[in-house]
């Protein structure tokens, strides 16, 4: 899902469960959404404004790890199992600080990759 350009300078695109894998992370996170600005993760203890992080992006979107710096971080949803467990998600925003080239052009890619999740090719006329 793209969000409507209107409320962003850049758009941002929805990462696919089955492609965030976060079994990658030091920390245990969820990629939400990606852009060439920043992104948006989910996570189970609140994140501290201002916090430098490193986010790695798993395989099928190049394995790259991104530099950031976390801008917001809100309380998502609770829920509660039948066990009686509560649980937590937060989400939080980040943005890319110094960005090499190569990291640049590797984010680039995944975004790409990304968008083809949402706009697949169109089959062709068979011969």
């Amino acid at each position: 899902m793209v969000e409507p350009s209107s409320l962003r300078r850049v758009a941002r695109l929805s990462v696919p469960r089955r492609l965030s894998d976060p079994g990658l992370e030091i920390r245990l996170v969820r990629l939400v959404d990606l852009s060439l600005e920043g992104a948006r993760i989910e996570h189970q203890e609140p994140l501290n404004e201002k916090l430098a992080c490193f986010i790695d992006l798993p395989p099928d979107l190049g394995r790259v790890r991104l530099t950031g710096r976390i801008v917001w971080t809100k309380l998502q949803k609770a829920e509660q199992t039948l066990e009686g467990e509560r649980h937590v998600y937060y989400h939080s925003g980040l943005t890319w600080t110094t960005l090499t080239p190569e990291q640049q052009r590797a984010l680039a890619v995944a975004l790409e990759k990304l968008q083809a999740e949402i706009d697949p090719p169109v089959a062709g006329p068979s011969s």
